[in-house]
């Protein structure tokens, strides 16, 4: 029966065992009070109350009232019972305790202050990073409230509470941080420890998570090859349709290892096929890899990269004709070198007649020499100078025959 009574929980029940409120207040004489006292919240998220045995030797229990005013009794009997397992009493609602001694003669001690169990809150804000906790005060630690210690455990990181802030007692109950960005969740518990470290009360545990928008549920590149008349890579893409949260995707290239830069930014969703025409011949493993972003903005889907090798271009060559035939009708009435991998920035091309005279000059790769019926028949010398697209200048000179 006894150890029954031991058990008696939070539960608001009124003492009338030879005792009522009235005696309370009317007692004869006082008994030697507790001097420590703490409610805390365990691993269990349960409120458990503990205080310092009276050193009274007549001690036959304990009262604790709670409420506002303190009005509710549970009654622990045993003078070395000094603890109480609030079960109805919710950690995530603050509640206000204080306790007395009694002895067999219904004398009882001064009441302790009040006393009460922290609640902490934490937010992450949709679209947000940073992890909003506050928590209310702690009031009436014996020997003084020292500071607050906020730990915090992350998740999937699976580390061990850690102090990730810490304030003296007068300093301000609420912090933000950033959770790391491999973290999906974090728990969170506020530590107030006394002046002497000697007694610490723990809040309730929290449990928050990133909160991120709806993400593509796929990205492909479906196909690449590369172009060799076009001088381009083709790819085509399979993408989510069904995804609404972004209104642009981000093709990624790197070249022959180097690091992934911005290729370009396309629709969402994208077209079904896209062309490469910035192509190095020159540079060898093209790979590509398609991204998106949550509606938030924040985190990043990528597809898996595709590659492609792109062959070299063939050596540098220029076909130079001799020979122009001048008529309306002559499938040869022009001079006009064809050249083959020009990089097109370097192109000079001068016509001089036998006195040495310019009679044409241009720098555009497509424009010909076409002599007129006035042309005189003969010999004409010409130079040739231009930059090939593995960045060397070649010069050329020759004669061309101008016949009628």
């Amino acid at each position: 029966m006894i150890e029954g009574l031991r058990m008696l929980l939070c539960s608001s029940v009124v003492f009338f065992f030879q005792f009522s409120f009235f005696n309370v207040l009317n007692a004869q004489h006082s008994v030697a009070p507790v001097l420590s006292w703490l409610a805390t919240v365990d691993d269990s998220q349960r409120i458990v109350l503990s205080w310092s045995p009276s050193a009274d030797s007549t001690v036959w229990g304990y009262h604790i009232c709670s409420g506002q005013p303190c009005l509710d009794y549970d009654t622990v009997f045993g003078r070395l019972d000094t603890s109480l397992l609030c079960l109805d009493h919710s950690p995530l609602e603050p509640h206000s305790y204080r306790i007395h001694v009694f002895d067999s003669s219904h004398n009882v001690s001064s009441l302790t202050p009040a006393f009460g169990n922290i609640v902490l809150s934490a937010e992450v804000p949709e679209c947000e990073t940073a992890v909003h906790a506050s928590w209310t005060p702690y009031g009436s630690m014996p020997s003084g409230l020292g500071r607050y210690l906020l730990m915090v455990r992350v998740e999937p990181l699976d580390t061990l509470f850690e102090t990730y802030y810490s304030t003296d007692s007068s300093g301000a109950r609420s912090f933000s941080f950033s959770l790391p960005p491999e973290a999906t969740s974090a728990s969170l518990r506020v530590a107030a420890v006394s002046v002497d470290r000697r007694l610490v009360s723990f809040s309730n545990t929290v449990a928050v998570q990133r909160l991120t928008a709806d993400t593509a549920a796929f990205l492909d590149i479906r196909s690449i090859a590369f172009d060799s008349l076009a001088g381009s890579v083709n790819l085509s893409f399979r993408v989510d349709t069904a995804y609404r949260g972004a209104d642009s995707c981000t093709l990624w290239r790197s070249v022959d290892g180097s690091p992934w830069r911005q290729l370009a930014r396309l629709p969402w969703p994208p077209l079904d096929r896209y062309a490469d025409r910035s192509v190095s011949r020159y540079d060898s493993l093209h790979c590509y890899q398609l991204s998106v972003a949550d509606a938030c903005g924040l985190g990043l889907s990528y597809s898996e990269s595709r590659c492609v090798v792109v062959p070299p271009p063939p050596p540098p060559a220029v076909a130079l004709p001799n020979i122009v035939v001048v008529g309306a009708d002559s499938p040869n009435g022009q001079f006009l070198p064809v050249a083959s991998s020009l990089m097109g920035d370097i192109y000079e091309l001068c016509i001089y007649d036998r006195r040495g005279n310019l009679v044409f000059a241009t720098t555009d790769p497509a424009e010909p020499w076409r002599p007129d019926t006035g042309t005189p028949q003969g010999s004409y010398a010409y130079s040739l100078r231009l930059r090939f697209a593995d960045n060397t200048i070649h010069s050329y000179a020759g004669t061309i025959l101008v016949i009628r």
